[in-house]
């Protein structure tokens, strides 16, 4: 279990790259009300001319948590299934590798 205030790309990194398994994110299953306010970010996104999916897949500051649990495993409320771990390395979004910045990287200087 990790926190994703560094963006949920980037902390998802972090457990795969401690666990040495692969991510894989269905963006479509990270939709879920009241987890993610998805009619205010594609509001603000539209006034910006900037992509809501991005935001939630790279902002931080979101005090929320990210976790894996076995398979067949019934989560409990309001968790919600945003994808599988698997063989492999890194993180994939839609079987694709994400070629963005990931979120926050503290190591590394920002723009």
């Amino acid at each position: 279990m990790i926190d994703v205030s560094d963006g949920l790309i980037a902390d998802l990194g972090h457990i795969c790259t401690a666990s040495g398994v692969r991510i894989e994110v269905r963006s479509g299953q990270l939709g879920a009300e009241p987890v993610v306010p998805v009619a205010a970010l594609q509001a603000a996104a539209r006034m910006l001319s900037a992509d809501w999916m991005e935001w939630v897949l790279t902002g931080g500051e979101d005090h929320a948590l990210a976790a894996t649990f076995p398979p067949g495993v019934v989560l409990p409320e309001p968790w919600n299934v945003v994808g599988i771990v698997a063989q492999g390395s890194g993180v994939l979004v839609d079987d694709r590798a994400w070629s963005g910045a990931g979120g926050w990287e503290h190591f590394r200087s920002q723009p």
